[in-house]
């Protein structure tokens, strides 16, 4: 259950992270082409339809993201496909101190962010993950950092450790329970899947 909400937690994250993009079509591969980008401000209470995520890549092999938030939100992508996913799977901080799980520790609301919530004029806005979790080399914060199982140094939680630790784990658990999923959801080694080729 823990890694299941650290996991979602990511990729609504990843959501509200670099650029909305409020039109976009796709080509006849079934994947995004972004068009008409705009820069996603630093916390909204307006959910974004897609965003590009990683536009600005440290990686000489990996670009950008597409990343579709309304269907993670608005359809069953839960591990066992069952359910929409919650808020709070990605945006982790969005929830009550009670309901966080180690290695969570930063809780900012009293109640779980719901879209219902969201939209109730007194909600406070969601932040996007690199209020955070900042890109490496980024020294203008201190970075959240956890020290893992089996681990003797902590990992710094960057943006792309967030992303990549909180996607894969979901997806791979995703793939694991419902092995029909292989080939069509990314996993921990379907990079290209999911980014697209630096060229």
């Amino acid at each position: 259950m823990r890694r299941q909400l650290i996991a979602i937690a990511a990729l609504a994250c990843l959501a509200v992270i670099v650029v909305a993009c409020s039109n976009s079509t796709l080509t006849s591969g079934g994947k995004a082409t972004l068009t008409a980008m705009q820069e996603i401000p630093k916390e909204s209470k307006e959910q974004p339809k897609a965003v590009t995520l990683d536009k600005d890549s440290q990686s000489d092999k990996y670009g950008e993201v597409a990343f579709n938030h309304e269907n993670h939100t608005t359809k069953n992508y839960s591990v066992d496909g069952k359910s929409v996913l919650s808020c709070v799977e990605c945006h982790h901080t969005d929830q009550p101190a009670s309901a966080l799980q180690p290695p969570l520790k930063t809780s900012e609301r009293d109640k779980p962010l719901t879209a219902a919530l969201l939209a109730t004029a007194d909600a406070k806005p969601v932040k996007i993950c690199r209020a955070c979790h900042l890109q490496a080399g980024d020294d203008s914060a201190p970075l959240p950092a956890v020290t893992y199982e089996g681990k003797t140094t902590p990992t710094k939680l960057t943006n792309e450790v967030a992303y990549h630790t909180n996607c894969n784990v979901c997806h791979d658990k995703a793939i694991a329970a419902r092995p029909a999923l292989k080939g069509k959801v990314a996993g921990s080694n379907d990079c290209l899947a999911c980014h697209k080729p630096v060229s």
